[in-house]
């Protein structure tokens, strides 16, 4: 291991000590402990750079039913959710933390957008029933949840975002996909053998989950292709976090994988005589 990722491990391990143990109380520990958002804020992954969203709302364009509101899930202190209301959609901002939601209240009150805010597990199995105020389809997006999720988590999310697009929305999902070890993960964001840029430390020191890798494989595994349709995939895309290396303004870019999803509709099978079953088949692609 090169010298300057073994002088990296006593910083992890000064913020990583530190960290409590426990559930959504972390997340909660985190967001109340924000003083400021955007760059050079408080929130490792709450770039103000515009190009990012502006990617996300090209493909809402372009494949969701704009009658339908879009729900952010996992967002945050709610800046993709303002930027849905500023492009004309109705955005509804999810996110486990009520502080997080606090907070998204808050910054939403300085702007002349209105959207909506509410506290929910996306992987829980009250999740929709807390979330959608009708029983009508809705678009769903997210950024950066699946990939702090465990597989078991990821599949109760995915049976919750289905059941929310119902027959006529989509999903955009967007997250990262670093494939290499933890410590290049750090080291890329600017961690050094002199410390932790301020963002990573207070999310390593609030014991957040640790990132894990969300690309091709994660996304089969979690939206199967014989229950999603795949829209659009893009496994080059690059998500973006607030700058962290010294005198730099730009946002650093982590590796990451967008896709737009559906579930595909389910047939019934008729019997013979023209008579239905109760089984379903999954229609072809394309179909």
């Amino acid at each position: 291991m090169p010298l300057r990722r073994l002088l990296l491990l006593p910083h992890l391990a000064w913020w990583g000590v530190r960290a409590p143990r426990g559930g959504r109380d972390r997340w909660d520990l985190y967001w109340a402990g924000v003083g400021s958002t955007g760059d050079g804020g408080d929130v490792l992954w709450d770039s103000g750079d515009p190009a990012e969203p502006d990617r996300y709302l090209e493909l809402l364009e372009r494949f969701a039913d704009p009658a339908l509101p879009v729900i952010d899930l996992g967002c945050g202190n709610g800046r993709f959710t303002r930027a849905l209301c500023r492009a004309g959609w109705r955005g509804i901002g999810v996110d486990v933390s009520d502080a997080a939601i606090a907070l998204a209240r808050e910054e939403a009150d300085r702007v002349p957008e209105e959207p909506g805010f509410l506290v929910a597990d996306l992987a829980a199995p009250d999740a929709v029933d807390r979330i959608r105020a009708d029983p009508g389809p809705a678009n769903v997006f997210v950024r950066g949840v699946l990939h702090v999720l465990t597989a078991e988590a990821r599949g109760r999310a995915a049976a919750n975002i289905g059941r929310l697009l119902g027959d006529r929305g989509v999903a955009v999902i967007a997250e990262t996909n670093h494939r290499g070890s933890l410590l290049s993960y750090v080291e890329n964001l600017g961690a050094g053998p002199r410390g932790l840029p301020h963002p990573l430390a207070r999310a390593i020191a609030s014991g957040l989950p640790t990132p894990r890798p969300f690309g091709g494989d994660e996304l089969d595994r979690t939206f199967p292709a014989d229950e999603w349709e795949r829209v659009h995939v893009d496994d080059t895309a690059v998500i973006h976090a607030v700058p962290m290396h010294r005198r730099s303004e730009e946002p650093e870019r982590i590796r990451g994988l967008v896709a737009v999803v559906r579930p595909r509709p389910r047939i019934p099978e008729p019997r013979r005589g023209g008579e239905e079953t109760g089984r379903v088949e999954v229609a072809p692609n394309g179909s």
